[in-house]
């Protein structure tokens, strides 16, 4: 922070450049980029283009310190931040989980606009970090004479409009610069995140956002060279917002990180690749953001080169010529106040969003493609991290290019004819040049033909490359023309072409590429087609879809092993497997199982089970599998079980009163029963014995009342199967 004098550079070759209004006009206009001449500054990081687009809408931005005199009230008065040793965090939240936080609220910044979106966010956060550290004599060099906050500095907390808690801590998508890493000065580091996703997520991206846990030294600050700079820190979002019914601007946002000081100032930033409107005012807007400006020291400036080859200090009405860095955020010359604490003192941190002062045009000029801006002081010692500029612009615009088809809603198959539109107007406000429109045609397509063409619309198609390209004559898109289609008619291949592939449907995408440049502004321009847009008319630049049909032919595939066929015993029959299936085309396919068995399932005779599973998609292809189970019968069949009666006494007491054959009940024998005497005459036979024989005696034989006298008899038991042998054995017939 010490005084010294300003060196400005020479700058006549910048001065005739702008004058010449000629050379203007005939500059080639190339992407965003940045230039910096920044021999005397020290350029820590090259600033480099964060976001650069022509859109109709603008920036805007919130932001906050995290360094203050109280931990939850503002502070308003006009000292400077190293003018104290004892700063503290700002923390309004009263979460134990955060050691400083701070908020502030975004509006709508076109109010009653219902079309508004927000196309990009970026929060950054900034801050001095030096090693708390006390010298051997004990004076504090850096810190509060406590411990350090132990905290990734490139992580902060969150809360976004409408939540009550942080959420998920996010990560830094870049440390732009972190001075600790070489020890310089007073470590200042800066961080950028990518919100964009959590914002446009909101339901309504209108409310308070809340910034918690910014890694920062409190106390004081002397910096690695022993000047005394104190300390700073804070956080800003730059919201990049858009609306059909906005003016059209080109908008960019750089950062990286200057350190610019009495000694080594003049530091330069060239913006180009636009090109303002041809007559009438130039409308801009700019925003910064830096560390360390100090509210009481001068000659910190901001300048630009304007149209008469002067470099003009900017100023607000907060934000004086000669201190334009000077610890306040400031929203078109005012205190931004809608946040807590909203100091208006926010020693050390700056953040400003202001009206360029292009009165008369005296600072960009019609027709201009470039400006430039200059940094510098010969007091001041601050921190440059954001810069950016927003300004009216001729251009050429597509932003509604629409591409369908007439079946985009619905399933076409091969063989089909589809028709294909493409619906052009120029929403600019140069007209359109130049203009051809490029569409590369899937391989499933094959081009038939175009509908009737406007003589000022001409076509080629290339059947190695599939490229089909429309040619536009000038002066048919200009800002004044009605809007146009353009209609062609494609072809789906024949089913041959598809039978490679495994898949019933799928969605087939195609875009439209245009190429243009301005009457007035020559710049090459590129637009995307369109299948969708929001609710306000604003293509999605998603490619179109058309979803193809292909004739189902597979069957399911079963997914488990497949049971195979066994045979087992009675008692060890496997549970019928669970099956399922998938297929080509139906997500689900239904499975059923359905099994059948002989015999009445009856062991005794053994059985076979025949279990049936089938598959079938939703366009009936099916698929089915088959088990066969043969259930043995049970051993007790076995002729080795037979039981054969030793004795019969038929006098009716129900014991032993019949010849019985058993223990092979269900087994399917039918016996053949022989008894004879014991000369060898056979006493009764039968071909179906049904254990109903009680020692009757045949007509000739000789007994009394009618059965055979008491003896040994021997039977012969024969089978109804010459497999198998007959038995024979004794029996004692007896009369009691």
């Amino acid at each position: 922070m010490t005084i010294g004098s300003t060196r400005l550079k020479n700058y006549n070759t910048m001065r005739k450049f702008l004058l010449n209004q000629n050379i203007l006009k005939k500059l080639t206009l190339a992407a965003m980029l940045m230039v910096f001449f920044a021999t005397n500054a020290q350029l820590k990081k090259d600033f480099s283009p964060r976001y650069s687009e022509t859109i109709n809408g603008d920036f805007t931005m919130i932001a906050n310190n995290i360094l203050s005199r109280h931990a939850t009230n503002s502070y308003n008065g006009q000292e400077s931040n190293h003018d104290f040793f004892d700063n503290m965090f700002v923390d309004i939240d009263n979460d134990p989980t955060t050691f400083n936080s701070s908020s502030a609220s975004l509006s709508n910044p076109a109010s009653g606009n219902s079309c508004l979106t927000i196309r990009k966010a970026y929060l950054y956060w900034a801050a001095a970090d030096k090693e708390y550290e006390i010298d051997g004599s004990g004076n504090i060099i850096a810190g509060n004479g406590g411990s350090e906050i132990s905290w990734n500095f490139d992580e902060v907390k969150l809360m976004l409009p409408g939540l009550t808690d942080y959420g998920t801590t996010i990560i830094a998508d870049e440390v732009i610069y972190r001075g600790r890493d070489e020890h310089f000065a007073n470590d200042p580091y800066i961080c950028v995140k990518d919100i964009t996703d959590q914002v446009q997520a909101l339901s309504d991206p209108f409310g308070k956002y809340q910034i918690a846990n910014i890694k920062a030294t409190e106390g004081s600050i002397y910096e690695h060279s022993g000047s005394n700079t104190g300390t700073s820190g804070g956080w800003q979002i730059v919201f990049v917002y858009q609306s059909p019914t906005l003016v059209e601007k080109n908008i960019t946002l750089f950062d990286g990180y200057a350190h610019i000081s009495s000694t080594e100032n003049n530091f330069d930033v060239t913006f180009d690749g636009f090109q303002t409107v041809p007559n009438g005012n130039v409308n801009a807007n700019m925003l910064m953001g830096s560390l360390e400006g100090d509210r009481g020291l001068m000659q910190d400036r901001l300048l630009m080169f304007d149209t008469n080859g002067v470099w003009k200090p900017l100023s607000t009405n907060l934000r004086d010529e000669d201190n334009f860095f000077n610890s306040s955020i400031t929203v078109n010359g005012s205190d931004f106040l809608d946040r807590s604490p909203a100091s208006t003192n926010t020693l050390g941190y700056d953040a400003a969003l202001f009206n360029l002062d292009n009165n008369a045009n005296r600072l960009i000029t019609n027709n201009q493609t470039s400006a430039v801006v200059r940094m510098t002081s010969d007091q001041e010692v601050y921190g440059l991290y954001l810069l950016g500029l927003s300004v009216e612009v001729w251009e050429p615009l597509l932003n509604s290019l629409a591409l369908f088809s007439s079946s985009s809603s619905e399933n076409v198959t091969p063989g089909d004819t589809v028709m294909i539109y493409l619906d052009v107007a120029n929403t600019g406000n140069d007209n359109i040049d130049n203009l051809s429109f490029t569409t590369t045609l899937p391989e499933e397509f094959e081009f038939i033909n175009t509908e009737s063409l406007p003589s000022e619309i001409t076509y080629t198609y290339d059947d190695q490359t599939k490229e089909l390209t429309f040619f536009v004559e000038d002066g048919f898109t200009d800002t004044t023309s009605a809007p146009y289609t353009i209609r062609y008619n494609i072809r789906v291949q024949d089913e041959a072409h598809f039978n490679a592939n495994s898949m019933c449907s799928f969605n087939s995408e195609q875009q439209t590429i245009a190429n243009f440049t301005g009457e007035i502004n020559p710049t090459q321009n590129t637009a995307y087609s369109s299948f969708t847009f929001d609710d306000c008319g604003i293509g999605n630049l998603d490619p179109t879809l058309i979803s193809i049909s292909i004739e189902d032919t597979m069957a399911p595939v079963f997914v488990e092993e497949l049971p195979a066929d066994m045979t087992v015993d009675c008692d060890s029959i496997p549970e019928a497997a669970v099956l399922t299936a998938i297929d080509n085309c139906d997500d689900d396919p239904e499975v059923t199982f359905e099994e059948t068995a002989t015999n009445n399932r009856d062991c005794n005779q053994g059985y076979e089970i025949t279990r049936t599973w089938e598959a079938i998609d939703d366009a009936g292809n099916m698929v089915t599998h088959t088990q066969i189970i043969i259930v043995n019968r049970d051993m007790r069949c076995d002729i080795d079980n037979i039981i054969v009666s030793k004795t019969i006494t038929a006098n009716g007491d129900g014991i032993n009163d019949v010849f019985e054959i058993t223990n092979l009940e269900g087994c399917g024998y039918i016996f053949q029963a022989k008894i004879f005497n014991r000369w060898g005459n056979m006493v009764y036979e039968s071909n179906d014995y049904q254990n109903d024989w009680g020692g009757n005696s045949p007509d000739n034989s000789i007994g009394s009342s009618g059965k055979l006298p008491s003896g040994t008899y021997y039977y012969i038991i024969g089978f109804n199967t010459p497999e198998l042998k007959p038995i024979n054995g004794y029996i004692y017939i007896g009369s009691n």
